[in-house]
C-alpha cells in the first residue's frame, strides 16, 4: 500500500508542476494579448490622425489650386505623395486617381536641386512637357480639386 502512496504522492506533485506551468505561460500569453492589442489600438488611431492629416493637407493644397496659388503640375506631385504616404479610405482615394496618374507622367522630370542644375534649354524642354502635361490633365485635376473641396 506505501508504494501507491509514493506513486500517488509523485503523480500529484507532477500535477501541481505542470498545473503551475501552464497557469503561468496562459498568464504570459494573456500580457502579451494585451500588449499587441494595446499596439494595434495605438497603431489605428496614429493611422486614422495621419489619415485626417492628409486629408486636411490635400484639402488645403486643392484650395491653393482654385484660388491660382499653386500649379497643376506640383499640386498633383504633392497630392500624389500624400496619397501615397497615409492610408486613405478607397472612397477618397477614387478622388485624387488623376494626381498619381499626373504624378507618374512627371516622375522623370528632374525636381528640387537636380532642377536647379539643369541647362536653360533643359529647363525649358521640361517646362514645355509639364505645360502639355498640365493642358493634358487640366480638366480632371479641377473637377478632382473641386470634388476634394467640397
Amino acid at each position: 500500500m506505501s508504494n501507491y502512496l509514493v506513486w500517488l504522492i509523485l503523480a500529484a506533485l507532477i500535477i501541481v508542476v505542470l498545473t503551475v506551468v501552464a497557469a503561468r505561460l496562459l498568464w504570459r500569453l494573456r500580457q502579451q494579448t494585451q500588449k499587441e492589442k494595446a499596439a494595434l489600438e495605438v497603431a489605428e488611431r496614429e493611422s486614422l490622425v495621419e489619415q485626417l492629416d492628409a486629408q486636411n493637407g490635400i484639402g488645403i493644397l486643392a484650395r491653393c489650386y482654385l484660388g491660382g496659388q499653386l500649379g497643376a503640375s506640383e499640386f498633383a506631385l504633392r497630392v500624389a505623395v500624400l496619397t501615397e504616404t497615409a492610408a486613405l479610405d478607397p472612397a477618397y482615394s477614387k478622388d485624387t486617381t488623376v494626381f498619381t496618374e499626373m504624378a507618374a507622367a512627371l516622375a522623370h522630370i528632374p525636381t528640387h536641386q537636380a532642377w536647379k542644375g539643369l541647362t536653360a534649354e533643359q529647363r525649358a524642354h521640361f517646362g514645355a512637357e509639364m505645360a502639355l502635361l498640365e493642358g493634358k490633365y487640366s480638366d480632371r485635376v479641377r473637377a478632382a480639386a473641386e470634388a476634394l473641396v467640397d
